[in-house]
C-alpha cells in the first residue's frame, strides 16, 4: 500500500497552518510588551500544540496520543491559572 502524504490530507494542511501561526505567536512570547501578554501567547502556543497532536493521532491512526494531549491541556490550564494568581498577587503589592 501506498502511504499518503501529510499535505494530500485537509487535516494536513490545517497542521501547517497552526504551526505556521504558532511559529507567529512566539514573537508576542519573545518580545511582548507586558507578562501578561507573553502568559497569554504562551497559552495559545500550548493550545494550538494539543490540536496539533490530536490531528496528527488521527491522520496516523495513533489514538494514544490523544491521551498526551489530554494531559498537556490539564497542564496548560493549571500553568494558566497559577500564572494569573501570581500576577494578580503581583500587581497588588506594587
Amino acid at each position: 500500500m501506498v502511504e499518503e502524504n501529510i499535505l494530500v490530507n485537509p487535516f494536513g494542511w490545517g497542521v501547517i497552518v497552526l504551526i505556521f501561526t504558532s511559529v507567529m505567536l512566539m514573537y508576542r512570547v519573545l518580545f511582548g510588551p507586558t507578562l501578561p501578554d507573553r502568559v497569554v501567547g504562551l497559552n495559545t502556543i500550548t493550545t494550538k500544540v494539543v490540536v496539533i497532536i490530536a490531528i496528527l493521532s488521527v491522520i496516523n491512526k495513533q489514538y494514544f496520543l490523544i491521551d498526551l494531549a489530554v494531559v498537556l491541556l490539564m497542564v496548560n490550564a493549571v500553568g494558566g491559572l497559577i500564572l494569573a494568581k501570581y500576577l494578580e498577587r503581583r500587581g497588588r503589592s506594587d
